[in-house]
Protein backbone atom coordinates (compact mmCIF):
# COMPACT_ATOMS: atom_id res chain seq x y z
CA UNK A 1 0.00 0.00 0.00
CA UNK A 2 1.40 3.38 -1.35
CA UNK A 3 1.50 6.03 1.97
CA UNK A 4 -1.03 8.43 1.55
CA UNK A 5 -1.13 12.50 3.14
CA UNK A 6 0.96 12.33 5.73
CA UNK A 7 -1.36 15.10 7.43
CA UNK A 8 -4.38 13.17 7.55
CA UNK A 9 -2.95 11.01 10.50
CA UNK A 10 -1.27 14.01 12.52
CA UNK A 11 -4.08 16.31 12.30
CA UNK A 12 -6.41 13.72 13.77
CA UNK A 13 -4.15 12.47 15.94
CA UNK A 14 -3.58 15.62 17.43
CA UNK A 15 -6.93 17.09 17.47
CA UNK A 16 -7.87 13.99 19.40
CA UNK A 17 -4.75 14.47 22.00
CA UNK A 18 -5.85 18.58 22.28
CA UNK A 19 -9.30 16.24 23.22
CA UNK A 20 -7.82 14.44 25.65
CA UNK A 21 -5.80 16.85 27.76
CA UNK A 22 -9.18 19.10 27.78
CA UNK A 23 -11.48 16.52 28.78
CA UNK A 24 -9.13 15.73 31.79
CA UNK A 25 -9.11 19.57 32.12
CA UNK A 26 -12.91 19.99 32.39
CA UNK A 27 -13.77 16.95 34.06
CA UNK A 28 -11.63 16.39 37.12
CA UNK A 29 -13.76 18.05 39.22
CA UNK A 30 -16.66 16.18 37.68
CA UNK A 31 -15.36 13.11 38.28
CA UNK A 32 -14.66 13.46 42.10
CA UNK A 33 -18.57 14.45 42.17
CA UNK A 34 -19.57 12.14 40.40
CA UNK A 35 -17.37 8.80 40.86
CA UNK A 36 -14.68 10.23 43.65
CA UNK A 37 -12.24 9.91 41.17
CA UNK A 38 -10.67 12.34 39.12
CA UNK A 39 -8.92 10.74 36.76
CA UNK A 40 -12.79 9.05 35.36
CA UNK A 41 -13.66 10.65 32.42
CA UNK A 42 -9.59 11.02 31.48
CA UNK A 43 -8.72 6.87 31.35
CA UNK A 44 -12.21 6.19 29.92
CA UNK A 45 -11.22 8.72 26.82
CA UNK A 46 -7.88 7.27 26.40
CA UNK A 47 -9.53 3.55 26.37
CA UNK A 48 -11.66 5.35 23.26
CA UNK A 49 -8.42 7.24 21.87
CA UNK A 50 -6.65 3.43 21.68
CA UNK A 51 -9.65 1.75 20.04
CA UNK A 52 -10.10 4.72 17.94
CA UNK A 53 -6.16 4.37 16.24
CA UNK A 54 -6.50 1.08 15.90
CA UNK A 55 -9.83 1.64 14.26
CA UNK A 56 -7.80 4.18 11.64
CA UNK A 57 -5.37 2.01 11.41
CA UNK A 58 -7.57 -0.66 10.16
CA UNK A 59 -9.70 1.57 7.84
CA UNK A 60 -6.50 2.97 6.54
CA UNK A 61 -5.79 -0.54 4.99
CA UNK A 62 -9.29 -1.82 4.01
CA UNK A 63 -9.57 -2.05 0.26
CA UNK A 64 -11.76 0.21 -0.69
CA UNK A 65 -13.32 -1.67 -3.88
CA UNK A 66 -14.82 -3.94 -1.05
CA UNK A 67 -15.54 -1.41 1.60
CA UNK A 68 -17.91 -0.20 -1.61
CA UNK A 69 -19.59 -3.29 -1.74
CA UNK A 70 -20.45 -3.52 1.61
CA UNK A 71 -22.24 0.23 1.64
CA UNK A 72 -25.67 -1.11 0.90
CA UNK A 73 -25.71 -3.62 3.76
CA UNK A 74 -23.96 -0.90 6.55
CA UNK A 75 -26.42 0.80 5.27
CA UNK A 76 -28.75 -1.75 6.40
CA UNK A 77 -27.41 -2.31 9.79
CA UNK A 78 -27.05 1.34 10.55
CA UNK A 79 -31.18 1.60 9.64
CA UNK A 80 -31.84 -1.22 12.22
CA UNK A 81 -29.37 -0.09 14.97
CA UNK A 82 -31.20 3.57 14.52
CA UNK A 83 -34.11 1.44 14.99
CA UNK A 84 -33.47 -0.65 18.25
CA UNK A 85 -31.88 2.40 19.46
CA UNK A 86 -35.66 3.95 19.02
CA UNK A 87 -37.04 0.93 20.88
CA UNK A 88 -34.77 -0.30 23.24
CA UNK A 89 -32.12 2.65 24.04
CA UNK A 90 -31.22 3.96 27.20
CA UNK A 91 -32.36 7.33 28.22
CA UNK A 92 -30.43 10.22 29.07
CA UNK A 93 -31.45 14.02 29.54
CA UNK A 94 -34.55 13.02 27.86
CA UNK A 95 -33.16 11.27 25.10
CA UNK A 96 -32.57 7.60 23.72
CA UNK A 97 -29.24 7.79 21.83
CA UNK A 98 -27.70 5.37 23.66
CA UNK A 99 -27.84 1.67 22.54
CA UNK A 100 -26.64 -0.46 25.73
CA UNK A 101 -23.99 -3.46 24.29
CA UNK A 102 -23.35 -5.63 27.43
CA UNK A 103 -21.17 -3.33 29.75
CA UNK A 104 -21.26 -0.97 26.66
CA UNK A 105 -23.01 1.99 25.23
CA UNK A 106 -22.93 3.04 21.49
CA UNK A 107 -24.77 5.82 19.46
CA UNK A 108 -25.86 4.34 16.69
CA UNK A 109 -25.89 8.01 14.75
CA UNK A 110 -22.06 7.93 15.00
CA UNK A 111 -22.38 4.84 12.73
CA UNK A 112 -25.53 6.08 10.79
CA UNK A 113 -23.53 9.14 9.45
CA UNK A 114 -20.63 7.16 8.03
CA UNK A 115 -22.90 4.62 6.93
CA UNK A 116 -24.92 7.26 4.42
CA UNK A 117 -21.50 8.72 3.20
CA UNK A 118 -20.88 5.54 1.84
CA UNK A 119 -24.03 4.69 0.90
CA UNK A 120 -24.46 7.57 -1.00
CA UNK A 121 -20.95 7.70 -2.47
CA UNK A 122 -21.34 4.56 -3.75
CA UNK A 123 -24.87 4.84 -5.34
CA UNK A 124 -24.21 8.32 -6.94
CA UNK A 125 -21.07 6.33 -8.90
CA UNK A 126 -23.79 3.86 -10.58
CA UNK A 127 -26.40 6.39 -10.31
CA UNK A 128 -25.15 10.09 -11.47
CA UNK A 129 -27.89 12.99 -10.68
CA UNK A 130 -27.06 14.09 -13.88
CA UNK A 131 -27.90 10.91 -16.24
CA UNK A 132 -30.95 9.93 -14.26
CA UNK A 133 -33.17 12.33 -13.61
CA UNK A 134 -35.38 13.67 -10.51
CA UNK A 135 -36.49 10.34 -9.24
CA UNK A 136 -33.64 7.63 -9.30
CA UNK A 137 -30.88 10.11 -9.52
CA UNK A 138 -32.18 12.37 -6.79
CA UNK A 139 -35.08 11.77 -4.75
CA UNK A 140 -34.84 8.27 -4.26
CA UNK A 141 -31.25 8.17 -2.64
CA UNK A 142 -32.18 11.22 -0.41
CA UNK A 143 -35.36 9.30 0.53
CA UNK A 144 -33.08 6.59 2.13
CA UNK A 145 -31.38 8.75 3.79
CA UNK A 146 -34.23 10.59 4.88
CA UNK A 147 -35.21 7.47 6.43
CA UNK A 148 -32.20 7.77 8.77
CA UNK A 149 -32.41 11.24 9.20
CA UNK A 150 -35.96 10.31 10.24
CA UNK A 151 -35.17 7.71 12.81
CA UNK A 152 -32.19 10.07 14.36
CA UNK A 153 -35.28 12.74 14.79
CA UNK A 154 -36.58 10.12 16.84
CA UNK A 155 -34.27 9.67 19.10
CA UNK A 156 -35.06 12.49 19.26
CA UNK A 157 -32.10 14.40 18.05
CA UNK A 158 -32.68 17.51 15.27
CA UNK A 159 -29.21 18.60 14.70
CA UNK A 160 -28.00 15.21 14.14
CA UNK A 161 -31.31 14.24 11.70
CA UNK A 162 -30.38 17.92 9.71
CA UNK A 163 -26.49 17.48 9.58
CA UNK A 164 -27.16 14.33 8.12
CA UNK A 165 -29.56 15.47 5.40
CA UNK A 166 -27.60 18.61 4.78
CA UNK A 167 -24.41 16.04 3.90
CA UNK A 168 -26.71 14.53 1.71
CA UNK A 169 -27.74 17.78 -0.23
CA UNK A 170 -24.02 18.62 -0.61
CA UNK A 171 -22.46 14.92 -1.94
CA UNK A 172 -25.80 15.15 -4.28
CA UNK A 173 -24.69 19.08 -5.41
CA UNK A 174 -20.65 17.50 -6.12
CA UNK A 175 -22.42 14.36 -8.02
CA UNK A 176 -23.97 16.63 -10.38
CA UNK A 177 -27.37 17.35 -9.58
CA UNK A 178 -28.98 20.30 -11.11
CA UNK A 179 -29.70 22.90 -8.13
CA UNK A 180 -33.81 23.31 -8.87
CA UNK A 181 -34.26 19.57 -8.50
CA UNK A 182 -32.25 19.86 -4.90
CA UNK A 183 -35.06 22.64 -3.93
CA UNK A 184 -38.00 19.49 -4.17
CA UNK A 185 -36.07 18.11 -1.43
CA UNK A 186 -35.13 21.23 0.06
CA UNK A 187 -38.35 22.13 0.68
CA UNK A 188 -39.17 18.87 1.98
CA UNK A 189 -36.10 19.18 4.64
CA UNK A 190 -37.74 22.44 5.68
CA UNK A 191 -41.69 21.26 6.71
CA UNK A 192 -39.80 18.31 8.48
CA UNK A 193 -38.04 20.79 10.31
CA UNK A 194 -41.19 23.00 11.08
CA UNK A 195 -42.84 19.50 12.17
CA UNK A 196 -39.94 18.61 14.33
CA UNK A 197 -39.74 22.13 16.47
CA UNK A 198 -43.73 22.16 17.04
CA UNK A 199 -43.32 18.43 18.38
CA UNK A 200 -40.71 19.13 20.36
CA UNK A 201 -41.30 22.47 22.01
CA UNK A 202 -37.42 21.88 24.50
CA UNK A 203 -36.27 22.71 20.62
CA UNK A 204 -38.58 26.05 20.39
CA UNK A 205 -37.56 26.99 23.01
CA UNK A 206 -33.42 27.16 22.15
CA UNK A 207 -34.17 28.40 18.83
CA UNK A 208 -36.38 31.01 20.69
CA UNK A 209 -33.37 31.70 23.13
CA UNK A 210 -31.38 32.19 19.90
CA UNK A 211 -33.65 34.41 18.17
CA UNK A 212 -33.84 36.62 21.45
CA UNK A 213 -29.98 36.99 22.16
CA UNK A 214 -28.95 37.28 18.51
CA UNK A 215 -31.44 40.58 17.98
CA UNK A 216 -31.74 41.90 21.22
CA UNK A 217 -28.15 40.57 22.66
CA UNK A 218 -30.37 39.55 25.49
CA UNK A 219 -30.38 35.90 27.51
CA UNK A 220 -32.40 34.24 30.20
CA UNK A 221 -29.51 34.03 32.50
CA UNK A 222 -31.38 31.71 34.62
CA UNK A 223 -33.21 29.82 32.66
CA UNK A 224 -32.68 28.96 29.21
CA UNK A 225 -29.83 30.95 28.46
CA UNK A 226 -27.84 29.84 31.33
CA UNK A 227 -25.51 27.51 29.10
CA UNK A 228 -25.25 29.96 26.50
CA UNK A 229 -24.69 32.61 29.03
CA UNK A 230 -21.80 30.68 30.80
CA UNK A 231 -20.16 29.72 27.52
CA UNK A 232 -19.31 33.06 26.62
CA UNK A 233 -18.68 33.92 30.21
CA UNK A 234 -15.62 31.45 29.45
CA UNK A 235 -14.56 32.34 26.30
CA UNK A 236 -14.39 36.01 27.24
CA UNK A 237 -12.44 35.75 30.41
CA UNK A 238 -9.86 33.33 28.22
CA UNK A 239 -8.59 37.11 26.92
CA UNK A 240 -5.12 36.17 24.97
CA UNK A 241 -3.25 33.58 26.61
CA UNK A 242 -6.17 32.36 29.09
CA UNK A 243 -6.31 31.73 32.78
CA UNK A 244 -3.57 28.51 31.80
CA UNK A 245 -4.39 24.66 31.37
CA UNK A 246 -6.66 23.21 34.73
CA UNK A 247 -6.97 27.13 35.51
CA UNK A 248 -10.49 27.87 33.63
CA UNK A 249 -13.51 28.51 36.72
CA UNK A 250 -16.50 27.53 34.58
CA UNK A 251 -16.16 23.67 34.60
CA UNK A 252 -16.80 24.13 38.47
CA UNK A 253 -20.02 23.09 37.47
CA UNK A 254 -21.46 26.39 36.33
CA UNK A 255 -20.99 24.94 32.40
CA UNK A 256 -23.42 22.15 31.76
CA UNK A 257 -21.67 19.16 29.31
CA UNK A 258 -18.63 21.28 29.81
CA UNK A 259 -16.46 18.17 28.27
CA UNK A 260 -18.60 17.37 25.50
CA UNK A 261 -20.95 20.05 23.88
CA UNK A 262 -18.97 23.06 25.08
CA UNK A 263 -15.61 21.63 25.25
CA UNK A 264 -14.43 24.94 23.20
CA UNK A 265 -15.67 27.40 25.42
CA UNK A 266 -13.31 25.48 28.38
CA UNK A 267 -10.20 25.06 25.91
CA UNK A 268 -11.03 29.18 25.04
CA UNK A 269 -11.04 29.95 28.92
CA UNK A 270 -7.90 28.33 29.94
CA UNK A 271 -5.98 28.71 26.67
CA UNK A 272 -7.15 32.15 25.20
CA UNK A 273 -7.45 33.26 22.10
CA UNK A 274 -3.98 32.03 20.85
CA UNK A 275 -5.10 28.26 22.15
CA UNK A 276 -8.49 28.70 20.53
CA UNK A 277 -6.70 29.96 17.10
CA UNK A 278 -4.44 27.14 16.90
CA UNK A 279 -7.27 24.24 17.29
CA UNK A 280 -9.16 26.38 14.42
CA UNK A 281 -6.09 26.20 12.44
CA UNK A 282 -6.00 22.35 12.97
CA UNK A 283 -9.63 21.89 12.01
CA UNK A 284 -8.92 23.93 8.43
CA UNK A 285 -5.90 22.09 7.84
CA UNK A 286 -7.66 18.86 8.62
CA UNK A 287 -10.28 19.86 6.01
CA UNK A 288 -7.96 21.03 3.64
CA UNK A 289 -6.70 18.25 2.87
CA UNK A 290 -9.72 16.31 3.17
CA UNK A 291 -11.20 18.57 -0.03
CA UNK A 292 -7.70 18.07 -1.20
CA UNK A 293 -7.61 14.41 -1.01
CA UNK A 294 -11.42 14.45 -2.93
CA UNK A 295 -10.67 16.76 -5.81
CA UNK A 296 -7.38 14.52 -6.59
CA UNK A 297 -9.23 11.50 -6.45
CA UNK A 298 -9.29 9.36 -9.70
CA UNK A 299 -12.51 7.82 -9.22
CA UNK A 300 -15.71 9.28 -8.55
CA UNK A 301 -16.68 7.14 -5.96
CA UNK A 302 -13.82 7.77 -3.70
CA UNK A 303 -13.91 11.71 -4.67
CA UNK A 304 -17.56 11.52 -3.50
CA UNK A 305 -16.45 9.49 -0.28
CA UNK A 306 -13.52 11.71 0.68
CA UNK A 307 -15.51 14.48 0.39
CA UNK A 308 -18.86 13.61 2.37
CA UNK A 309 -16.37 12.62 5.26
CA UNK A 310 -14.65 16.19 5.04
CA UNK A 311 -18.03 17.80 5.07
CA UNK A 312 -19.10 15.49 8.08
CA UNK A 313 -15.98 16.96 9.78
CA UNK A 314 -16.27 20.03 9.26
CA UNK A 315 -20.79 20.56 9.56
CA UNK A 316 -19.87 18.81 13.13
CA UNK A 317 -17.07 21.54 14.10
CA UNK A 318 -18.57 24.49 12.74
CA UNK A 319 -21.80 23.76 14.30
CA UNK A 320 -20.57 22.71 17.62
CA UNK A 321 -18.30 26.12 17.41
CA UNK A 322 -21.09 28.49 16.93
CA UNK A 323 -23.22 27.47 19.62
CA UNK A 324 -20.47 27.55 21.73
CA UNK A 325 -20.35 31.39 20.53
CA UNK A 326 -23.86 31.82 20.06
CA UNK A 327 -24.09 32.15 16.45
CA UNK A 328 -26.48 28.91 16.43
CA UNK A 329 -29.21 27.84 19.00
CA UNK A 330 -27.81 24.67 21.33
CA UNK A 331 -27.77 21.87 19.64
CA UNK A 332 -26.12 19.02 21.40
CA UNK A 333 -23.41 18.23 18.92
CA UNK A 334 -19.84 17.22 19.86
CA UNK A 335 -16.78 18.68 18.52
CA UNK A 336 -15.02 16.30 16.22
CA UNK A 337 -11.84 14.85 17.87
CA UNK A 338 -12.10 16.76 20.76
CA UNK A 339 -15.51 16.26 22.64
CA UNK A 340 -15.99 13.82 25.33
CA UNK A 341 -17.61 10.25 23.86
CA UNK A 342 -16.43 6.84 22.56
CA UNK A 343 -18.94 6.16 19.11
CA UNK A 344 -18.14 9.50 17.67
CA UNK A 345 -14.38 9.55 18.54
CA UNK A 346 -13.70 5.91 17.07
CA UNK A 347 -16.24 6.81 14.21
CA UNK A 348 -14.32 9.66 13.16
CA UNK A 349 -11.19 8.52 13.40
CA UNK A 350 -12.06 5.26 11.34
CA UNK A 351 -13.50 7.71 8.79
CA UNK A 352 -10.08 9.31 8.94
CA UNK A 353 -8.54 5.97 8.07
CA UNK A 354 -10.80 5.70 5.06
CA UNK A 355 -9.70 9.20 4.20
CA UNK A 356 -6.03 8.01 4.50
CA UNK A 357 -6.79 5.48 2.50
CA UNK A 358 -8.39 7.13 -0.34
CA UNK A 359 -5.38 10.00 -0.12
CA UNK A 360 -2.78 6.66 -0.95
CA UNK A 361 -4.77 5.69 -3.74
CA UNK A 362 -4.57 9.58 -5.29
CA UNK A 363 -0.08 9.31 -4.48
CA UNK A 364 -0.56 5.44 -6.63
CA UNK A 365 -2.33 7.43 -9.54
CA UNK A 366 -0.12 10.18 -9.56
CA UNK A 367 2.88 8.33 -9.59
CA UNK A 368 1.59 5.69 -12.18
CA UNK A 369 0.43 8.77 -14.03
CA UNK A 370 4.55 10.25 -14.18
CA UNK A 371 6.06 6.75 -15.02
CA UNK A 372 3.85 6.79 -18.29
CA UNK A 373 4.57 10.21 -18.73
CA UNK A 374 8.41 9.42 -18.55
CA UNK A 375 8.40 5.98 -20.45
CA UNK A 376 8.60 7.49 -23.87
CA UNK A 377 10.87 10.35 -22.92
CA UNK A 378 13.06 7.12 -21.66
CA UNK A 379 12.53 5.52 -25.47
CA UNK A 380 13.32 8.41 -27.24
CA UNK A 381 16.67 8.70 -25.65
CA UNK A 382 17.40 5.34 -25.92
CA UNK A 383 16.24 5.26 -29.80
CA UNK A 384 18.65 8.36 -30.20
Amino acid sequence: MRRGDGWIPVLSLALTAVGVVMVYSSTAILGITRYQDPDHFLIRQLERAVLGVVAFLLCSRVSLKRLETLAPWLFGIAALLLAAVVVAGRDANGASRWLPLGPFSVQPVDIARMAAVLFLAWWLRRHPPAENGLARGVLLPLGLVATLSGLILLQPSLSGAALLALTGLAMLFLAGARISHLTVPVAGALVALAVALKTHPYQMVRLRTFIEFAFSNSLDQRGAGWQLDQSLIAIGSGGWVGRGLGGGLQKYLFLPEAHTDFIFSILAEELGFIGASALLVLFALLLWRGMRTAARASDASFALLAAGITLQFGLYAVFNLAVATGLAPTTGLPLPFVSYGGSALIANLGAAGVLYRISGMNAAGEALTRQRWASPRRTGKGAA
